[in-house]
């Protein structure tokens, strides 16, 4: 075996995951940037809500998002939201308020973020 094919720093699981939640929190905040700077452009709102919302990214967390636009920029603004996760890397769950049951938004409402 060559000193090439030996890793210099060996993890542990818990290591892992930590660093994996780091990752996910900083590309939350650098995605949530640029939907609240395409929110302002475009004249709508990104809710960010679960652990996202709530500042405690674990390392298999997902951003929840739901896109609160007119509707002739709502398929725009879903794949904006789509893309800019994808380019960070970080799974999102992404829907329509306008699709969302008054029972899902009372739930979800408590912790929101609002990015506009």
């Amino acid at each position: 075996m060559t000193d090439a094919a030996v890793p210099s720093v060996v993890l542990t699981l818990p290591e892992r995951k930590a660093r994996e939640a780091g990752r996910r929190a900083a590309a939350v905040a650098a995605v949530s940037a640029r939907l609240a700077a395409y929110a302002r452009a475009h004249g709508g709102r990104y809710l960010v809500y679960g652990s996202a919302a709530r500042r405690a990214m674990r390392h298999d967390s997902d951003l929840d998002v739901l896109v609160d636009f007119p509707a002739a920029l709502h398929a725009e603004a879903w794949r904006f939201a789509e893309d800019a996760c994808a380019r960070a890397r970080l799974p999102a769950d992404i829907r329509p308020l306008a699709w969302c049951t008054e029972r899902f938004r009372a739930h979800v409402s408590a912790d929101w973020v609002e990015l506009a």
